[in-house]
């Protein structure tokens, strides 16, 4: 089901550090726990959507009804499981479990299937805490409520290593009962959230909270590179960003004001616009609070503004003969416009009889607050940056994968 990637890591140093000794060097401080490492980058697998399943997903997403937690605001997260389509290992225990993670910016726990899981897939990996030396029990009750399905279970503490940096006593979900329709047939063992700590459930800490407390990143930074098409080359990299997956300097946006209620990594849009005239959908007051979130694979916002901005666009022909000609939209956002083209926003796949389809990757959704989702079209233009430190998110041109050739 999945793509191939290039297994052999490169160097995300300076090129004069770049090379075989460099990561020599790397790996041994690390071991010895000199220092910090300064990037690690984490290859990741792209599984494009057939046709069917991109239906499938629309259908999830139009019925999508999220219910309010006490205070009023949405209490279910914004990850649709089945719409994730990078995904990436993290190994847990000692001697480590491997599992297919969904690295996901729209949601913020660790979870992985249980030994003990009564309705798992079989066949997969389940985390069997016997078998790890580092493993300490923690038992809390803890239970994951998706917009497609739920899980639930207890919580562990063990070793959690991603890309090769070893986390010491995690805590993460063991999975003993899961929606079987939503996670039966999903490409992926579990999620690794990389949210805001506010969204976590039990308030467990972040991985890359641990990491920095646990001296083994310089910074709370990491970006997203992500490949279309199935493509290799999509890597998710911590402690900061590599610059041989863009081009020019970043343009960075506050975390809005609004995330204290909405816990997510929420920046503010003033307007989108269609080949340069304002779409109206933005209010002039508040303007468009969007979650910049790597698990969903459209462009999404409340169904009365998505309205208008797809009176503008138009429509899409199924066989694609007109999608380069459609408009492209900007996203205002931090004084910067960010435009995307109908080769981002179009998506391409393939029927059942392998034919490609044309559709919009621009849905309405009742996400339960009047908030915008800037999912894959958008960051797959732009090499995007998550900086918890300095709070705020930033957007770069991203490079093809592979080659030199700007995505434009």
């Amino acid at each position: 089901l999945k793509h191939s990637i290039n297994p052999e890591p490169f160097c995300a140093l300076p090129p004069p550090s770049c090379g075989a000794d460099a990561m020599r060097k790397t790996v041994l401080s690390l071991a010895l726990g000199v220092a910090a490492a300064d990037v690690i980058s984490i290859p990741l697998t792209h599984r494009p959507k057939t046709v069917s399943e991109m239906r499938l997903a629309r259908t999830r997403r139009a019925n999508l009804a999220s219910p309010a937690g006490s205070n009023g605001l949405p209490s279910v997260s914004l990850t649709d499981v089945q719409d994730a389509e990078y995904f990436g290992e993290v190994d847990i225990g000692t001697p480590p479990q491997k599992f297919t993670v969904i690295y996901d910016t729209g949601s913020s726990n660790l979870w992985v299937p249980s030994k003990g899981c009564t309705n798992c897939k079989h066949g997969t990996p389940a985390y069997d805490s016997a078998q790890s030396k580092t493993y300490s029990k923690d038992g809390q009750s803890f239970a994951m409520q998706y917009g497609t399905g739920s899980c639930q279970g207890y919580l562990s503490k063990d070793q959690v290593q991603m890309g090769g940096l070893t986390i010491d006593a995690f805590t993460f979900g063991e999975v003993t009962q899961e929606a079987a329709d939503v996670f039966g047939q999903a490409p992926f063992d579990g999620i690794l959230g990389m949210g805001v700590p506010a969204a976590a459930v039990d308030k467990v800490p972040m991985p890359m909270d641990m990491l920095v407390q646990q001296k083994k990143l310089d910074h709370n930074v990491f970006a997203f590179y992500l490949s279309s098409g199935g493509k290799a080359g999509s890597t998710l990299t911590l402690g900061g960003t590599d610059p041989s997956f863009h081009v020019g300097d970043f343009s960075y946006v506050p975390l809005a004001k609004a995330g204290k209620l909405l816990p997510y990594w929420l920046v503010s849009a003033s307007d989108i616009k269609v080949a340069g005239e304002s779409t109206g959908a933005c209010g002039w007051l508040l303007g468009c609070e969007m979650v910049v979130d790597t698990g969903t694979s459209v462009l999404a916002g409340p169904p009365s503004s998505v309205n208008k901005l797809l009176a503008k666009i138009g429509n899409v022909s199924e066989d694609c003969s007109n999608a380069a000609a459609l408009p492209s939209i900007t996203v205002s956002m931090g004084g910067k416009d960010f435009d995307l083209g109908p080769d981002f926003y179009v998506i391409r796949a393939k029927d059942d009889s392998g034919k490609e389809q044309c559709q919009l990757g621009i849905e309405g959704v009742n996400a339960g607050a009047p908030i915008w989702i800037l999912g894959d079209p958008f960051l797959r233009k732009y090499y995007t940056v998550w900086d918890a430190e300095q709070k705020r998110v930033g957007f770069a041109i991203a490079k093809q994968a592979g080659d030199d050739l700007l995505v434009v």
